[in-house]
């Protein structure tokens, strides 16, 4: 099952401290709201969920004045580096089975992964499968 929040556009005056410090799974995705790439907030990621979104949307010169920076901020991925413009997330204690889920679902919807993740040095291990496409993918979505 795909994150079912809407999508929230990013915007670069969002205060740090909206967005939740807790583990969990997200999603990003270019202006016509198509995933580019689905990722995890693990217990090594610094500042969780907030971390990951601004590693992805935002630069250190935005984050110098909050005093915190990620430590892979730049190292952006080729598809998602400035197409992001859409994210939606979901906290989640139990991240990494949930974020084999997404991956899994999407990869039997669409028969490949999101660019980014097919670009991200960190690879999944073999998904399974599902054997039914979702009503999201008979819809294109």
């Amino acid at each position: 099952m795909r994150i079912r929040k809407e999508w929230t556009a990013w915007d670069e005056a969002i205060e740090s401290k909206e967005l939740p410090g807790a583990m969990g799974v997200y999603e990003l995705a270019d202006e016509d709201q198509k995933t580019l790439y689905i990722g995890k907030a693990s217990g090594k990621s610094p500042f969780g969920l907030r971390g990951e979104l601004f590693r992805h949307f935002s630069t250190s010169d935005r984050l110098a004045s909050e005093n915190w920076d990620h430590p892979q901020m730049g190292e952006g991925l080729p598809s998602v580096r400035g197409n992001a413009r859409f994210y939606r997330f979901e906290v989640n204690h139990n991240y990494y089975s949930r974020w084999i889920e997404i991956l899994t679902r999407y990869n039997e919807d669409h028969e490949t992964l999101p660019p980014g993740n097919l670009e991200d040095p960190e690879q999944p291990p073999r998904l399974g499968r599902y054997h039914w496409k979702s009503e999201d993918a008979e819809r294109g979505l």
